[in-house]
């Protein structure tokens, strides 16, 4: 029997990309600008950036959202929790707002709902799992889950001018989907992200011939996951990865520490699969890997023998050799399950030289720093540390490589394509690649956040934008942190701060005793007392020029300010923080 290859031929030096039909080579011809009206397409997220997914589709009077996630802060970003799309383009456009598809379950897709949702209350359609930990997420947040529809691969959606269906592709994550939205305009296949696993995990092989169906009909506009576009050949599978965890499982003489991304529920299936070949019990530790676990083994999607499971709080009556802990924290977050561990500073997980700590997760862009710190902490405690820099097929991609993504580009056979989920350097070279498949470089899409796309019956272009941001959520504060706050929490943290406690008459300005300066961060007020006396003079010299007036506070505080600062940089050479306080006598 003949088996049918996928592999991507190249097209004939004739073919004219996104032709509905491969023999027919006839010129297209381009339709005027103003002969229909056209959609447009705004990515609020996910281009040129990998995190806070969030793609808004408008044509007339309806629009679709596609995904809704959250992003990761980095060392610029002190303090802050997480980072949201900026939704400020919808907000008077609510009523027009017909729904949000969400593509798969992990939180650079779903992550922004709990702060972005109450604002749009439209209908969330979500797979099965994806809707399983967006509805946890809800109940945690106190919002109602009414509006939480699940979705099949056979789900038909009408929502307004969009007619929106499904096709199963496999990532690290049960339940990822690609989705076909047919428009006025033509059809748009929004691809997130994906790779072609053979041999998943949960058995979910990918649907590459619903796409092939869709791209013989004719495909305008392909966008589609480009992570990865920098790897040749096809991504592992993830099947790699348990024969990696049994050989460590041998050598391990103590517990055994898997972390992986709370929301890779084929990992945490493979790790339950050895534990129970190896007659451990398994602890679950940290809130985000327990609740991802108990959302996925209540919809059926791991397979967990009774009794396997233990609570963390009895994990101390195990023998160690007989434990495994599935543990949340491996990108190295501050604050995080195993972050706590590695300090010491967990109530029921304390760490032993025979102990054995498997990180199954490659550092996300922006926490590269943070892991490989917590990788140097637990080295540090003498226990056995395993990572991707040390032991191979520890972790394997969930993201296309470049010929899976030709592959997926010549099944659909787009007019326009338009990479995310990226860097814009990925972005690039997958422009290079599509060149190299035929496309012309004005048929590729390389926007940024906020850039407005119009798309026509036979026209794409980038055509305007629209202003975003980042959203900070810090604690229960949403969007109400700045930029201005982060330079000041940035400078603080870099260069200190001076605290300069002035008692003044209220009457002349003058000073009615000496003022007071406290360091924090800056120098140490025993080994740097004459520094801090002659900036006293300073002060005391900045307020005679303007003493026996009534001033105004604010600008007697900012004229201290600045001579402080100039003072602290002539000597030091550094500028922290100064903060004049009045107290008026």
């Amino acid at each position: 029997m003949k088996i049918r290859s996928f592999k991507p031929k190249p097209p004939p030096s004739n073919f004219q990309p996104g032709a509905s039909n491969p023999g027919n080579l006839t010129q297209v011809v381009e339709q005027s600008a103003g002969k229909f009206d056209s959609l447009k397409l705004i990515p609020l997220g996910g281009v040129g950036d990998v995190t806070k997914n969030m793609y808004v589709y408008e044509y007339k009077n309806d629009i679709l959202i596609v995904d809704c996630g959250m992003g990761f802060p980095d060392e610029a970003m002190p303090g802050i929790d997480l980072v949201i799309p900026d939704i400020s383009y919808l907000k008077d456009k609510k009523s027009k707002v017909r729904g949000i598809i969400i593509s798969h379950g992990h939180e650079d897709h779903i992550g922004g709902l709990p702060y972005i949702w109450p604002e749009l209350n439209c209908p969330i359609f979500a797979p099965n799992l994806a809707a399983g930990f967006i509805r946890a997420k809800f109940t945690e947040h106190g919002l109602s889950k009414d509006m939480v529809k699940t979705t099949d691969l056979n789900s038909k959606l009408n929502l307004g001018a969009f007619n929106v269906s499904f096709y199963r592709v496999t990532h690290s994550i049960p339940d990822a989907t690609g989705i076909v939205l047919d428009t006025p305009v033509g059809t748009i296949v929004h691809q997130a992200d994906f790779k072609l696993d053979w041999t998943p995990v949960d058995g979910q092989v990918a649907e590459i011939g619903k796409l092939g169906v869709v791209g013989e009909k004719g495909v305008l506009l392909l966008l589609i996951d480009s992570l990865r576009i920098e790897k040749e050949g096809y991504s592992l599978s993830e099947k790699s990865i348990q024969p990696t965890f049994e050989e460590i499982e041998k050598k391990a003489q103590g517990k055994l520490i898997i972390t992986t991304n709370s929301s890779n529920i084929s990992r945490i299936q493979q790790a339950i699969n050895v534990a129970v070949a190896s007659d451990r019990k398994v602890s679950l530790v940290g809130r985000s890997m327990e609740g991802n676990f108990q959302v996925a083994r209540d919809l059926g999607y791991l397979d967990v023998p009774p009794n396997l499971v233990v609570p963390m709080e009895e994990m101390k009556r195990i023998a160690d050799e007989k434990l495994l802990v599935i543990i949340a924290g491996s990108q190295g977050q501050p604050g995080s399950a195993l972050s706590r561990v590695a300090n010491n500073d967990h109530r029921f997980l304390t760490l032993k030289s025979k102990d054995s700590v498997v990180f199954s997760a490659d550092p996300i862009p922006s926490s590269e720093s943070a892991q490989f710190a917590l990788i140097d902490k637990l080295s540090r405690s003498g226990v056995s540390v395993y990572y991707t820099g040390l032991t191979d097929n520890l972790h394997v991609s969930g993201h296309a490589s470049s010929e899976e993504i030709k592959v997926m580009i010549n099944l659909a056979r787009p007019k326009f394509l338009m990479p995310i989920g990226a860097t814009f350097r990925h972005m690039r070279a997958f422009s290079q690649m599509a060149q190299s498949l035929g496309y012309p470089e004005k048929n590729i899409l390389l926007p940024e956040d906020g850039k407005v796309i119009e798309i026509r019956e036979n026209m794409a272009v980038i055509n305007g934008r629209v202003e975003v941001k980042n959203i900070y959520v810090d604690g229960l504060g949403v969007g109400d942190i700045s930029n201005i706050v982060l330079r000041d929490r940035l400078v603080m943290s870099e260069e200190g701060i001076v605290l300069v406690v002035l008692p003044l008459d209220v009457h002349t300005s003058r000073l009615s005793g000496e003022p007071d300066i406290i360091s924090r961060g800056f120098v140490l007020e025993k080994e740097s007392a004459e520094l801090l006396e002659n900036a006293k003079q300073v002060v005391k010299s900045a307020l005679s020029r303007h003493q026996d007036q009534v001033l105004d506070w604010r600008f007697l505080r900012r004229h201290i300010e600045e001579n402080l600062e100039k003072f602290f940089y002539d000597e030091t050479k550094r500028r922290p923080m100064v903060l004049p306080v009045i107290v008026e006598v």
